[in-house]
């Protein structure tokens, strides 16, 4: 996916007690086959941020591991939902390691 693709699907504004935040969705498991998203606060402005401030909180959040971690084995940007451990993506995991989920 490419970073405009990560900020369309898995970020959104919201108002939450008089506030703009910015929301990211982080892929949570309620069985094995049904993913699902949790949105987390990750920035507060007071009044609408500017295009500007959005785009570089947006672009923040994909840096952060809480909600995206770099795959060690393809080096491909993913959801921290779809990471077995801190290094290996569920996709590589199954491919390399014959992990099944």
């Amino acid at each position: 996916m490419t970073d405009d693709e990560f900020i369309t699907e898995f970020t959104r504004l919201a108002e939450r007690d008089g506030k703009t935040v910015l929301e990211v969705g982080v892929v949570t498991w309620n069985g094995p086959y049904h993913p699902a998203l949790s949105w987390k606060v990750f920035r507060r402005w007071s009044k609408c941020p500017t295009n500007e401030q959005l785009a570089a909180a947006q672009m923040k959040s994909l840096e952060t591991p809480r909600f995206f971690r770099v795959c060690g084995h393809c080096k491909e940007r993913v959801n921290a939902g779809h990471m077995l451990g801190q290094d290996i993506c569920q996709s590589c995991a199954e491919k390399d390691l014959g992990i099944t989920f």
